[in-house]
């Protein structure tokens, strides 16, 4: 008998624990408020969520890269597309952005990508961006791999790569 009533306590003092409440998350929208701003920004200074579309687009870019896909790559950007690189050089035109792509990526395996962050941004002068930090570990063709950090920033019009930005690091 003494089992069975130490049997009910236990269980009853779980349950007495366990909540059925169930919480709600309430999201606030923050007014906007003017800042003075240490500097001011040469491009926009006032960015709002922008369209979700455009983070599977830029997603569906990174996977026909890694796939090592350069005519799907090319068919998402635009023929006048530019392109700042991280060694500073700018490319301009969907042809040489994506030979510089086939030279620097075709012998690279991208292994355990991941996105660290991703979110679509549209500014005050109505150009869409898709703001992505990303990671991977890279197998260069000698078979040595290396961790990498990127920071990558496309801008898209009508469904396509119009601008695109990229810095990457080794990860020590």
């Amino acid at each position: 008998m003494k089992k069975v009533f130490l049997g009910l306590l236990v269980a009853g003092s779980f349950a007495a624990c366990t909540s059925t409440d169930t919480k709600t998350t309430e999201t606030v929208e923050v007014a906007a408020t003017n800042v003075e701003h240490l500097y001011k920004p040469t491009y926009t200074d006032n960015f709002k969520m922008g369209d979700q579309k455009n983070v599977l687009l830029a997603e569906q870019f990174h996977k026909v890269l890694f796939e090592k896909d350069f005519k799907a790559a090319g068919d998402m950007m635009s023929d006048t597309a530019t392109m700042n690189a991280e060694d500073g050089s700018v490319l301009k035109g969907k042809d040489s952005i994506m030979a510089y792509m086939e030279k620097n990526f075709a012998g690279i395996t991208f292994k355990d990508f991941q996105i660290v962050a991703i979110y679509p941004v549209v500014g005050e002068n109505g150009h869409q961006w898709v703001d992505i930090w990303d990671e991977a570990e890279l197998v260069f063709p000698d078979g040595k791999s290396q961790k990498f950090q990127w920071m990558d920033a496309f801008r898209f019009e009508n469904g396509k790569i119009v601008h695109f930005v990229g810095f990457g690091k080794a990860v020590k």
